[in-house]
């Protein structure tokens, strides 16, 4: 009997789940220095950024709407938010929500929005905006989508060049699939099968990067094998298992170099496993679609051909604020596309395998470190070197 009662108790009292906590976010000293940083000790999921210059009455609110906990990614992307803004010189209060995947927690968020006068929502991340998306459609809030992966092929929007003709605004941090392969085709003119490797449960990857680049494999002369892991936490045994046999069924060809290539996605399980796949990898060029994976030391891509996330981000801060400030209506902007794409090339991680760099590759490069793994370009900017 007692059994039978404690489990009675528990269902008509379920335990209520644990508030999310936000305290992984990282802001830089730049907007320190502009931003008071304030937690809610009320509330876990909250926190606000107001800036330290003296307000007025023309300051707008802002919610910052986070689906889950992804700190260099969203870092990156709430430190160029509000850098953009201070740079505008558009004053803004921040309130940034965690919701941490639980829908009840994001709606909870935008009827506070609404019962406080807030001025415009940004959904951070690809999660965020497909739950808007869904949901918010019509709202009597504007919305910008940021950090948000290509929303034609995710469906939300038509085409490029029109506006929704709703409150949301779309903007992307994906190269579209037939740009990315020309510029691959420059890089590697003999390439004739890629292996992509993906996470299977980030569903934006695998519709804008995964998807299209299937769909036109034959029209472009491409053969794509997929190196698929199931989540996080099996990402390493995954990657072993699909790059091996990938390695050994192309073993028999005895493929020129130059022929085949890795192709890493958006995927944050997979290219956080940078230099598990460089090992792995053997000669085979490993390509990138997030400038981020390029970097100076051994765990680096040799090139990316991408979006770089605060440019990407920075363009939808533009986007919010031209909104807020009423230069443009949000259901009339064209999606926010970065063009041309962010190339970033690490010369150590090229030359290990023996890849060769196009000229114009080097020229147009955003990001490039060079044979020491010094950065000597950022932004498309020389890098003065610290002797």
């Amino acid at each position: 009997m007692a059994l039978v009662f404690l489990c009675s108790a528990l269902a008509a009292h379920p335990v209520q789940a644990a508030r999310p906590v936000l305290d992984w976010l990282e802001f830089n000293e730049r907007v320190r220095a502009s931003y008071e940083i304030v937690a809610h000790p009320s509330d876990t999921a909250r926190m606000t950024a107001k800036p330290r210059a003296a307000g007025s009455s023309a300051e707008r609110r802002i919610l910052l709407l986070i689906p889950f906990a992804s700190q260099t990614a969203y870092s990156i992307s709430v430190n160029a938010i509000l850098s953009t803004f201070q740079e505008r010189n558009v004053p803004a209060v921040f309130e940034i929500w965690f919701y941490d995947t639980d829908p009840e927690i994001a709606s909870e968020a935008v009827n506070w929005a609404e019962a406080n006068a807030v001025d415009l929502i940004m959904p951070v991340g690809s999660d965020a905006t497909e739950y808007l998306h869904l949901t918010y459609s019509g709202g009597r809030i504007p919305v910008v989508t940021s950090a948000s992966k290509d929303p034609v092929l995710r469906g939300q929007m038509p085409g490029y060049q029109s506006g929704s003709g709703t409150n949301i605004a779309y903007t992307s941090n994906t190269v579209p699939v037939r740009l990315f392969v020309s510029y691959l085709r420059e890089l590697l003119p003999n390439l004739h099968t890629v292996a992509v490797l993906y996470d299977l449960s980030n569903r934006s990857a695998v519709e804008t990067q995964v998807d299209p680049l299937h769909a036109i494999a034959s029209e472009v002369g491409l053969t794509v094998l997929d190196v698929a892991v199931r989540d996080g936490l099996s990402a390493r045994a995954d990657l072993i298992d699909g790059m091996s046999a990938v390695t050994e069924a192309l073993a028999g060809f005895e493929p020129e170099f130059g022929t085949t290539a890795w192709i890493v996605t958006g995927s944050t399980s997979v290219y956080r496993e940078i230099e598990l796949i460089n090992r792995l990898g053997g000669r085979m060029p490993v390509i990138a679609t997030l400038p981020d994976v390029v970097r100076g030391g051994e765990a680096s891509a040799a090139v990316s051909i991408g979006v770089n996330q605060s440019t990407a981000v920075q363009l939808a801060a533009h986007y919010a604020a031209d909104v807020l400030t009423g230069v443009q209506v949000v259901g009339a902007l064209p999606v926010g596309v970065v063009t041309p794409p962010d190339i970033a090339i690490s010369f150590r991680a090229a030359g290990r395998i023996g890849l060769r760099i196009p000229f114009r590759f080097m020229e147009a490069a955003t990001f490039i470190y060079d044979y020491d793994g010094r950065q000597v370009r950022a932004f498309g900017q020389r890098v003065s070197s610290a002797d």
